[in-house]
């Protein structure tokens, strides 16, 4: 199933898309369309999954999914926790040993899936990282791996943007001088969407391929089946590191650039990201 944050009119609520339609999810609960988010559906999906497969089913109040803007599906998590290093990288390199690196964005970095990324005016350069990313659905604390997946609501496309030269800082003089949260957390740097996947029937861990294009270029392309880190074993790092709440996002990380270099991005250009089981994302590039 999808579901979807949007907009129509002045009314911004959750719901599903089924057959090229918007259909909210207010009346499933009995309330007004203000008063639903995807936190709502996430709090009651284990119990309620089949009973809003059939509400969706009946596409009470559906209206086309072009006529609608679709908003970043979860509005205010607790927390993005994001992933680097989680490919290999030209040359062989894998990464560092051990535990994956993980770090934060924050959720005001969040933006919908065709919503402009700002360049701040400050950055020398900006670049897009497109990224699968994890919804969780169920809390928990030092979890084993084969039990991830009871704790994934679903899935969605990501690009965590990031400022290079901001990021790096002063690291070169010492690693406590490293930026990353400045560097990837400014506003509109975590386009999530256009949906998420629930996933139901899927196997586990998903197969996808992963593809970003900066304006006319091709910048990306790679599969998730070559992470270093599997979703099962990075949900229960994460999980010992920080623990984990329902809707919270984990990103997984990016694929290396084709040819090792990322482009990057330029006012007026979009910025594509997809991912073959999920869709897709187009977020104009405009100078902040």
């Amino acid at each position: 199933m999808k579901l979807i944050s949007y907009t129509e009119g002045r009314i911004s609520t959750a719901g599903a898309v089924r057959d090229g339609r918007a259909i909210p999810l207010a009346p499933f609960f009995g309330r007004r369309e203000t008063e639903i988010g995807i936190e709502d559906v996430i709090a009651v999906w284990p119990e309620s999954r089949s009973a809003i497969a059939r509400f969706v089913e009946r596409e009470e109040g559906a209206v086309p999914l072009d006529s609608v803007r679709l908003l970043a599906p979860l509005r205010r998590p607790q927390k993005i926790v994001a992933i680097g290093s989680n490919y290999p990288r030209p040359g062989g390199a894998v990464g560092p040993a051990g535990s994956p690196v993980l770090f934060f964005k924050p959720p005001s970095a969040l933006v919908g899936p065709y919503d402009p990324i700002a360049l701040p005016p400050e950055a020398q350069t900006v670049v897009g990282e497109v990224e699968l990313a994890i919804v969780i659905g169920m809390a928990g604390e030092r979890i084993e791996p084969a039990a991830a997946a009871d704790h994934i609501f679903g899935y969605m496309v990501a690009n965590d943007v990031t400022a290079p030269e901001i990021m790096l800082g002063e690291s070169a003089k010492n690693p406590l001088f490293l930026q990353q949260s400045r560097g990837k957390g400014f506003k509109t740097f975590c386009p999530t969407g256009p949906w998420i996947e629930t996933g139901q029937g899927m196997p586990f861990p998903p197969v996808w391929e992963l593809q970003q294009d900066v304006g006319e270029y091709r910048e990306m392309h790679g599969s998730t089946r070559q992470m270093i880190t599997g979703i099962a074993e990075l949900l229960a790092d994460v999980s010992c590191a920080f623990g984990l709440e329902a809707g919270d996002i984990v990103l997984t990380g990016s694929p290396p650039p084709i040819g090792g270099k990322r482009r990057p991005l330029i006012p007026g250009t979009t910025l594509r990201s997809s991912i073959s089981g999920i869709g897709r994302l187009a977020n104009p590039i405009v100078q902040g």
